[in-house]
């Protein structure tokens, strides 16, 4: 059983790390600050918000698990702020959250029985989500193709990632 815990944790970390976490950096990469902070409507948030709100799931799930008893007083579910930041330093701070939350997965992997399975599964499935608004707004707004399948970002190369570190 404790090889499931650790395979479900090295596929989560594998596929946040090195399949979301470069597909979120190339679209940013593309946006000025501008595009970045746009709300298309009233009712949308901008991808700078989207981006800013995916980095706030990760630093409290990484809380969470270097700390199960911390708890947050308020969710998440409107949190995206507008802080009109340009596409370089809201790359460096998702790359620093990223990282955060992926070395205390790498401690996981010493401690699998303090896995909560379903908030890392939840965080993994939210992320893709937001991931998925943020590549389409960025489609539209530059009228681009990003080819990440193409390019080794597809399903197919994430999975012999995968087995490669599991048999180390």
């Amino acid at each position: 059983m404790e090889n499931n815990f650790r395979l479900f944790i090295n596929i989560s970390a594998q596929r946040m790390c090195q399949h979301y976490l470069p597909k979120l950096l190339e679209a940013i990469r593309c946006l000025d600050e501008k595009e970045l902070w746009l709300c298309e409507t009233e009712e949308t948030n901008s991808i700078g918000g989207i981006v800013l709100h995916i980095c706030e799931h990760i630093r409290r799930n990484t809380l969470q698990l270097s700390n199960s008893a911390i708890q947050f007083s308020s969710g998440i579910e409107e949190y995206f702020p507008n802080v009109h930041w340009a596409s370089a330093p809201l790359c460096e701070y998702v790359q620093k959250t990223f990282a955060e939350w992926q070395k205390e997965m790498e401690e996981l992997l010493e401690n699998p029985d303090k896995l909560d399975m379903h908030r890392i599964y939840h965080l993994v499935e939210h992320t893709a989500y937001h991931l998925g608004q943020i590549i389409d707004r960025t489609k539209r707004l530059k009228r681009i193709s990003f080819q990440f399948c193409q390019k080794g970002l597809n399903e197919k190369s994430l999975r012999e990632m995968i087995e490669a570190k599991c048999i180390k």
